[in-house]
């Protein structure tokens, strides 16, 4: 009962336009209202607790250090390398897009973030060259959901979190998925720009040019390479190599580019912090949620529900894939994760499915509602960068929409595309 209550109050509360975080919020306290002999404490209690964590102290880092990266003009130097590796081929500015939000992916951890750098850069350039604006919108979107697949990622922070699964495992299975989600992305813009005859660059930018932009692009590069080798190494934990992240970025920004200035480091704190408090408020208040979904055993009624229809672990994943997919279309994905988590993971678990497997199938899976309508926020930052209407965009990327959905399903029912890289460091059985 309290269940079928919580759920239909947020839908209504997202239906009326009311913001994520207060949705979730407004419903779990009327939940607890509905409890008997259940304090009002609790909200708050709850709501600290689901913040109270060590691991999530890496996602403000993350997210400064991706900005100061932005701002010190370290995103130009990742495009125009990008675009000497691939600028030759047919649709090459396309490719470039692609390849550079591969290369800032392993940068920032959001798929807002990539969007946002590598948009403002590219889909001006894009349609300067004749792309289509629909079609440079919908390349921009779509290679921005590599952000939070490859590492670092803010999403399998929140995931590792909630499950207590090891984050380091999380960012290594994202490699192979992430790699191949690009190699997807440039397939399909290959055969678009041959049937629309899009342009590409005369030549091959020569050797010493090549050399050139990767010698301003190496250090960059090196980013994620610092932050997983001292994870893995066993001398950082992720929240720590957040931190170094960000005193790196303030040292190329400042030091070596000299295109940072300390007087612009206040306004990135504080964009920073305003985007840290939106997240942790949505933590808190799905933390509440989560925790009166547990209260009314709504895991094991759902474990129940679905074992009855089958045991097999492929119907099992169908049938948790297809309904991750519509809640991706109308939640937040922190907030999908912090709620479901708890209610899925016994489920699959049970049918002896590998939760650092099932993790990268939700996070992938989630991460594609960040650019599929009526809430996908991906979507709503590229309209407002190309002024494009959501129609127009969204008609433009079910071409590559598919093929990551189509990675997706590979990930899920091919667990070892995924559990390789792990399981070569030993973080996966």
């Amino acid at each position: 009962m309290i269940g079928t209550l919580l759920i239909s109050l947020m839908l209504l509360f997202l239906a009326a336009g009311v913001p994520i975080a207060f949705a979730i919020g407004l419903a779990s306290l009327a939940g607890v209202l509905a409890l008997p002999n259940v304090p009002l404490i609790v909200v708050p209690n709850r709501m600290l607790a689901g913040m109270d964590s060590f691991p999530l102290m890496a996602i403000p880092f993350f997210l400064l250090a991706g900005e100061l990266m932005n701002v010190g003009g370290i995103t130009v130097r990742i495009v125009q390398f990008a675009n000497a590796l691939v600028g030759h081929i047919r649709g090459g500015l396309a490719h470039a897009n692609i390849v550079a939000s591969m290369f800032f992916a392993g940068i920032t951890g959001s798929a807002l973030a990539d969007a946002a750098a590598i948009g403002s850069i590219l889909i001006p350039a894009m349609k300067r060259e004749g792309y289509d604006e629909d079609f440079s919108a919908a390349v921009t979107a779509s290679a921005a959901l590599m952000g939070p697949i490859i590492p670092p990622s803010i999403t399998m922070v929140i995931f590792g979190v909630t499950a207590s699964v090891s984050i380091g495992a999380l960012f290594m299975a994202g490699f192979v998925p992430g790699v191949l989600i690009a190699l997807s992305l440039m397939a399909v813009a290959y055969v678009i720009a041959r049937r629309r005859n899009y342009p590409k660059a005369a030549q091959m930018v020569g050797l010493v040019e090549f050399l050139r932009r990767f010698k301003d692009a190496f250090f960059p590069l090196l980013t994620p390479v610092i932050i997983l080798g001292g994870i893995l190494g066993g001398v950082m934990t992720p929240t720590e190599s957040a931190v170094v992240a960000v005193f790196y970025a303030l040292f190329l920004g400042i030091f070596v580019f000299r295109t940072l200035r300390w007087r612009q480091v206040p306004e990135l704190l504080l964009r920073t912090g305003v985007v840290t408090g939106f997240i942790m408020i949505i933590v808190g208040a799905a933390n509440v949620f989560a925790w009166l979904l547990a209260t009314e055993q709504v895991p094991q009624h759902l474990t129940r529900f679905v074992l009855a229809i089958s045991r097999e672990p492929w119907v099992v994943l169908l049938v948790v894939n297809v309904f991750l997919l519509i809640v991706g279309c109308l939640m937040d994905t922190s907030a999908a994760i912090i709620i479901l988590v708890p209610v899925l993971l016994p489920l699959v678990t049970s049918v002896g499915i590998d939760p650092l497997h099932f993790g990268l199938v939700m996070c992938i899976n989630l991460i594609l509602g960040m650019a599929t309508p009526p809430f996908g926020v991906v979507l709503f930052l590229v309209c407002n960068l190309t002024q494009l209407t959501m129609e127009r965009l969204v008609r433009a990327m079910w071409p590559f929409l598919l093929v990551e959905a189509a990675v997706l399903f590979l990930v899920t029912y091919v667990p070892g595309v995924a559990l390789w890289v792990p399981r070569m460091f030993g973080l996966a059985r």
